[in-house]
C-alpha cells in the first residue's frame, strides 16, 4: 500500500509537479501524482512471486542438470490520458499553470490491473569428461524453455482509438546455448 493522502492534504503545492512525475516519490509507480491525480491512496494488493533453483548431478555417469523457475505478476498498468487545455478550462477556471498544454490523468486506478503472469524456465543439461589429471565439461543451456511470449512492458498512453495496452517489450524467445569448458 501506498498512501500520501495526510502529506497530500497539509502540503498541497507538493502535488504541482511537472507533469508525468511524482512529487511523492516511486511508490504509485507511474501514476503522476499531481493536483489533477486522485490517487494518493493506493492498495497494491498481494502479488505473489516464485523463483527456484534446483540443480543435481548423476554421480557415475557425471551428468550435471540444474533448472531456475521464476513465476512473478505482470506489470502494473495505466491509462494515461492527455486532457487537453481547452477541456480542461471549463471545470477549472483558467487555463493550466505555465502554458501547458495538456495534463496527464490516469484513467485506471493504480493496482487495479495487471498484465499477464511472467514464468520462465531455465534448463541446464552437462556432461563432465575427464581425461587423466583435466576434464572437461559440455553443456546445453536452454533459456525460456516454456517460450513464454508474456508481455513485460505495455504502451500506457490512451489514446481513444489508439494503441492502449499494446506490448512493448516480451522475454527472449527460446534459444539454446552449447558451451565447452576445459580444466586443466
Amino acid at each position: 500500500m501506498a498512501d500520501s493522502c495526510g502529506v497530500r492534504s497539509r502540503l498541497p503545492e507538493l502535488t504541482t509537479t511537472a507533469p508525468g512525475t511524482s512529487a511523492f516519490g516511486a511508490g504509485l509507480n507511474g501514476s503522476a501524482v499531481t493536483t489533477a491525480s486522485p490517487y494518493c491512496h493506493v492498495g497494491f494488493g498481494i502479488l505473489t512471486q516464485l523463483r527456484t533453483f534446483s540443480s543435481y548431478e548423476i554421480p557415475r555417469a557425471d551428468v550435471q542438470l540444474s533448472a531456475v523457475f521464476q513465476s512473478k505478476p505482470g506489470a502494473m498498468l495505466a491509462a494515461n490520458y492527455a486532457v487537453p487545455n481547452a477541456a480542461v478550462v471549463p471545470s477549472l477556471g483558467r487555463d493550466l499553470s505555465g502554458n501547458s498544454p495538456n495534463v496527464t490523468v490516469n484513467l485506471v486506478t493504480p493496482g487495479t490491473m495487471y498484465g499477464d503472469r511472467i514464468n520462465q524456465l531455465d534448463v541446464r543439461i552437462g556432461k563432465t569428461l575427464r581425461h587423466g589429471r583435466s576434464r572437461s565439461l559440455l553443456a546445453l543451456d536452454i533459456y525460456n524453455a516454456l517460450n513464454s511470449s508474456a508481455v513485460l512492458t505495455y504502451n500506457n498512453a490512451f489514446v481513444p482509438n489508439g494503441t492502449w495496452l499494446q506490448p512493448l517489450t516480451i522475454p527472449t524467445p527460446r534459444f539454446l546455448r552449447f558451451t565447452a569448458e576445459l580444466n586443466f
